[in-house]
């Protein structure tokens, strides 16, 4: 469902950033000039001459051209050939503007987005429901707010993706409140929210956290019918979680029909951040007995928990479940293992860990390296960043 943009006003709030006009929408004065005896057409940017050959124009379908440029992911002879078409007039059309802004969002070129758009802002004054949302979600990725809120006031239309992408831009950026005000603006002008708003505005929440406002959500969640959506549900635990809520979690845990993995990790790792730590070993055993595999999330929960427990017998039967897995050769757990170690004072522990590891990070030396400090070790602490120094791994500054 799309919404007028001049029917459905959106109404100014004090609270939303208050953007200006981006200077890259202003396309400098392009001087022209045409000499017959080489067929060249160039053209005056200032005080520079730029020579652009009219051969590179096709004179039968210039934008299919630029189409099949964007397909093939070769960004440098799109704008080019964009550059062309501009300054012989040849109309751009709208398919390949948005084949253009995806590219540009897809290889994250800043600069060439905001070129790409300088040209749309010269050509058109309301921007359509399927660019400006490209335009939007362009934006959004680059984490341009300013634009992005320009773009979405100057679209003729707006859809729900056009609100969830702004929503969760500002989400994103850690405009929290600004987010939920979206949001209701959203349901103020008649957009009904669909599977993809729910998440991005319960994490918002969550983030703050707001408990009053995630349940007024949840309120909305089952109004709309989404109350039995994996993905949905799965946002409304770790909202009540985030927000200390873990009695309201379980109980949407527990009615859930099919859970996935995403599902026990949220609830498991929410027992772990409200400091029910058994609560949370249970329903680990729970999901081994429901045959859901644990995931490289689940293990760094559970080694975490166990280092913030203390309890070395926990810990070392936890490693002994890493190494029959695929997980004994992931960095980041082998990471969680020397660290657990270190804080519960097993170094020799830390040091088998370490020693077996192929590949080391920088957050492996200085792991290794603070649980020698840990252990009142100051000798081998200094042996192993000698050792980090001659691999050639630097310290993060």
């Amino acid at each position: 469902m799309a919404v007028s943009a001049q029917s459905s006003q959106i109404p100014h709030t004090q609270h939303l950033p208050n953007p200006q006009f981006p200077k890259t929408h202003k396309l400098e004065t392009l001087g022209f000039s045409h000499k017959l005896q080489t067929h060249q057409i160039s053209f005056r940017k200032t005080q520079e001459m730029t020579v652009c050959s009219t051969s590179s124009i096709s004179t039968q379908n210039p934008n299919s051209d630029l189409n099949e440029l964007c397909r093939h992911g070769n960004l440098e002879k799109a704008l080019k050939l964009l550059d062309s078409m501009q300054e012989l007039q040849i109309k751009v059309e709208e398919d390949t503007y948005i084949a253009l802004v995806r590219l540009c969002e897809w290889k994250r070129t800043h600069e060439e987005g905001a070129r790409v758009y300088s040209y749309v802002s010269n050509s058109t004054t309301l921007l359509s429901v399927k660019l400006g949302n490209a335009l939007l979600s362009m934006f959004v990725r680059f984490g341009n707010l300013v634009d992005a809120w320009y773009v979405f006031g100057r679209m003729g239309e707006r859809d729900v993706f056009s609100w969830n992408v702004l929503v969760g831009g500002y989400a994103k950026a850690g405009f929290f409140d600004e987010a939920l005000n979206l949001y209701h603006r959203m349901l103020w002008v008649g957009i009904v929210p669909d599977v993809y708003t729910f998440p991005c505005v319960l994490r918002t929440c969550g983030a703050v956290p707001d408990l009053a406002r995630g349940r007024e959500i949840h309120v909305h969640v089952i109004r709309f019918g989404f109350e039995s959506d994996v993905d949905v549900v799965n946002a409304l635990i770790t909202m009540y979680v985030k927000c200390s809520a873990v009695g309201n979690a379980r109980m949407l845990f527990d009615r859930m029909p099919r859970r996935d993995r995403i599902s026990w990790n949220a609830m498991i790792s929410g027992y772990f951040e409200n400091g029910e730590f058994l609560e949370g070993l249970r329903l680990f055993l729970m999901m081994l007995e429901s045959s859901v595999y644990p995931d490289l999330m689940t293990m760094t929960s559970l080694i975490s928990a166990c280092e913030l427990l203390g309890d070395c017998k926990l810990g070392r039967e936890i490693h002994g479940f890493v190494t029959r897995t695929e997980f004994a050769e992931d960095v980041s757990v082998c990471n969680a293992l020397i660290q657990m170690y270190s804080i519960i004072g097993h170094f020799e522990q830390a040091e088998k860990v370490f020693s077996r590891m192929e590949y080391k990070d920088v957050v492996s030396w200085t792991s290794m390296i603070s649980c020698y400090g840990n252990n009142a070790l100051p000798d081998k602490a200094v042996e192993t960043y000698r050792m980090m120094e001659r691999e050639g791994i630097m310290l993060m500054k």
